[in-house]
């Protein structure tokens, strides 16, 4: 009895041994044919990040550890493969779709060219497939019916064309799909309108023509819409978009649309980022935007837009950036404008605009850039423009803005570009105002500005490029400071008062490219610092009455 129970105990043994042995065997044997599949891949990229090396068959037992690669919870099949932005340059082979338990598929951001296999129908497990940003080439003729589990399909940026293809009608669990940046052509078939598992859906920056078809109405599920850029649609935006309720983010610029605003577009509640920029479009702005209460990025710029801001727009309390330039927008910038709580940007210019500029614009603390330049503004600037200590874009040029700057602007250390040029502001330049850390471009001429320019004896930013101050009533001597700007290119201090000798300090503006200092009353001889001959070209070096002075108006040095 005791040696039967023995033999059946080896027995047993002996079969465990032998199964797991096999199993064992067999493991390694999927590996290896899996890592042979990734090293032909490899085979076909002419170049690529150096962390690839290890695909190297010498060590496929360790294939799930390989860059790029995971697998699946028994360490036996490639479940995902993602060599996004590893710098590979060269094709992609269609032995990749020999991993048939793929699952993701990344390969974004690379230079791959040729055409994508189209053998990629042969992965059923396939849910995410991005081979954004590359060079893939040829049309979409997929067999799409076989990737039923596809969820993400994103081919942005590549050189595909031909006709948008049908066949990705066929998949019903695709909520994400990016035809964006490629040579698409034709029209957007109405057919897309069955997608509606959709959540988001882009053919921007393709050459698509033909009317948006109002059939997209019906993907209800939707929350981004991106349909602009170098398309060129006909007629005007379809109303039926106004049904699209989930709607967070809606683009539809630079696409050649035409007529009015829909006012159905203010059904859209959960908007928050309305892009309809470089259209055609015209007529008055319908006062039911003033509903899309989650609003956060408005751009009806460089449009035929006529009208008033509406006053409904009182309403957007999350409004961060509003851009309404190059219209024909007329009446004043409602004061509403100044109390949105989060505005940042607030770009009106060139249109008809009156009246003065809203008195407590920047109180919110939050405000970064400025353009209300070439319309018929009056009035003050707003002393509260920098109260946040953010700004960095000021522009009000080509208005009717009088009185003086707010000494405030002297303190304004992330101010970048100024532009206040053409108006009739006086007083004087506020201390330390030509003198911010990050200023690049200071504009303040054609004004009536008057008194010194400031001497600045601290440290001097090195990134001012352009100063222009000329056609001004500014007197007295120039300060030696303004020659202490290292990256100055243009320095404009014509048809102004100054007087005394010119400071030989500007000699040491390596970087200058124009200086004039014309029509003005400096007196002295010419600094030889700054070499004459060096400046013969483009330097006009200004006028003066007086007896040892010099008049060089019509010569250039």
């Amino acid at each position: 009895m005791a040696a039967g129970v023995k033999f059946a105990f080896f027995s047993c043994l002996f079969v465990l041994i032998f199964t797991s042995s096999h199993s064992l065997s067999s493991h390694n044997l999927y590996l290896k044919r899996q890592a042979s599949i990734l090293v032909s891949v490899k085979q076909t990229f002419e170049s690529y990040d150096p962390s690839l090396n290890s695909w190297n068959m010498s060590n496929y037992l360790f294939l799930c550890s390989w860059t790029g690669i995971r697998c699946d919870y028994m360490n036996r099949s490639v479940v995902s493969l993602d060599i996004s932005n590893f710098n590979i340059f060269g094709t992609c082979s269609p032995v990749i779709s020999n991993l048939r338990s793929l699952v993701n598929l990344s390969l974004s951001g690379n230079s791959i060219s040729g055409e994508f296999p189209r053998e990629i129908h042969m992965l059923p497990r396939l849910q995410f497939l991005n081979v954004s940003d590359n060079q893939f080439s040829g049309k979409l003729d997929w067999d799409f019916s076989q990737l039923k589990e596809l969820q993400v399909l994103d081919v942005y940026d590549n050189n595909f064309n031909g006709s948008l293809p049908l066949g990705v009608t066929q998949l019903t669990k695709l909520k994400h799909l990016d035809f964006g940046g490629n040579y698409f052509t034709g029209t957007i078939p109405a057919s897309y309108g069955s997608m509606v598992q959709l959540t988001y859906l882009s053919v921007k920056g393709n050459d698509l023509r033909g009317f948006i078809p109002g059939e997209l109405s019906n993907l209800t599920n939707l929350e981004r819409l991106y349909l602009g850029y170098f398309n060129e649609f006909d007629g005007g935006i379809a109303p039926e978009l106004g049904k699209l309720i989930n709607l967070v983010h809606l683009d539809l610029a630079n696409c050649s649309l035409e007529g009015p605003i829909p006012p159905e577009l203010g059904n859209l509640n959960k908007l928050n980022t309305l892009f309809l920029q470089t259209n055609e479009l015209s007529g008055s702005i319908p006062s039911e935007l003033g509903n899309l209460s989650s609003i956060k990025y408005m751009d009806l710029s460089n449009n035929f837009l006529t009208g008033d801001i509406p006053p409904e727009f009182s309403g957007l309390q999350e409004l961060t950036l509003l851009n309404l330039f190059l219209n024909k927008l007329h009446g004043e910038i409602p004061r509403f404008i100044a109390d949105r709580p989060k505005l940042e940007v607030l770009n009106l210019w060139r249109n008809n605009l009156t009246g003065a500029i809203p008195e407590k614009l920047g109180q919110n603390g939050r405000l970064i850039e400025l353009d209300l330049s070439s319309n018929k503004l009056t009035g003050l600037v707003p002393r509260s423009l920098c109260l946040g200590r953010k700004l960095q874009i000021l522009i009000l040029r080509i208005n009717f803005l009088f009185g003086p700057l707010p000494d405030d602007l002297g303190h304004c250390d992330t101010l970048a570009r100024v532009r206040l040029g053409q108006n009739y502001l006086t007083g004087s330049i506020p201390s330390g105002f030509l003198y911010l850390p990050e200023l690049s471009l200071m504009e303040l001429h054609n004004n009536y500005l008057s008194g010194r320019v400031p001497e600045q004896t601290s440290k001097l930013s090195s990134k001012l490029k352009q100063l222009n101050i000329s056609d001004n009533h500014l007197s007295g001597p120039l300060p030696a400071s303004i020659g202490k700007f290292s990256s100055l290119e243009i320095l404009l201090l014509n048809g102004n008062q100054f007087t005394g000798e010119i400071p030989p300090e500007i000699g040491r503006l390596k970087n200058i490219l124009t200086l004039d200092m014309s029509r003005n009353n400096f007196s002295g001889n010419i600094p030889p610092e700054i070499g004459l001959e060096r400046y013969k070209q483009t330097r006009k070096v200004g006028s003066s009455q007086h007896s040892k002075s010099w008049n060089t108006d019509a010569k250039t040095y």
